[in-house]
């Protein structure tokens, strides 16, 4: 089955959410990070009203204990797979953001080295289309 956030119950969205507003509100509310997070929102059918409701930025020990109250081991990887996918959708992550995602993750009983190969297989994707674009684009 794939795991996708249509597929999460209340509570994981719910988490989901918060999660991934946490790291916009990281990044200073980044134009291309917003589009990210409004898509991302669409697919696992969170609302616009949802979304306002908690778009201010929560504290990172809520966030944590969010995750860590989730009893979905896959829910809470999809979660900080998220997240750093956001952090990287504008191809700028910031020192804060890595900083936040590997305690948040590491706090929630989410080891570093899981963090660290979802980075990996983020920069991964932003150089494949990277690379995809200099392919359309060179000789012209």
């Amino acid at each position: 089955m794939l795991y996708v956030p249509e597929n999460f119950n209340a509570k994981e969205k719910a988490v989901y959410l918060k999660a991934l507003v946490y790291v916009f509100n990281l990044s200073n509310q980044n134009k291309i990070k917003r589009e990210y997070l409004l898509l991302q929102l669409q697919k696992a059918n969170i609302s616009q009203e949802k979304y306002e409701a908690v778009k201010s930025a929560c504290k990172i020990e809520t966030l944590i204990d969010n995750i860590r109250g989730l009893d979905n081991l896959r829910a809470q990887r999809f979660i900080i797979r998220e997240m750093v996918m956001l952090a990287l959708a504008d191809q700028d992550v910031t020192d804060d953001e890595i900083r936040d995602i590997y305690q948040i993750a590491e706090s929630s009983g989410i080891s570093s080295e899981k963090v660290g190969d979802f980075f990996i297989w983020a920069a991964k994707g932003i150089e494949w289309q990277l690379e995809g674009i200099q392919l359309v684009e060179e000789d012209l």
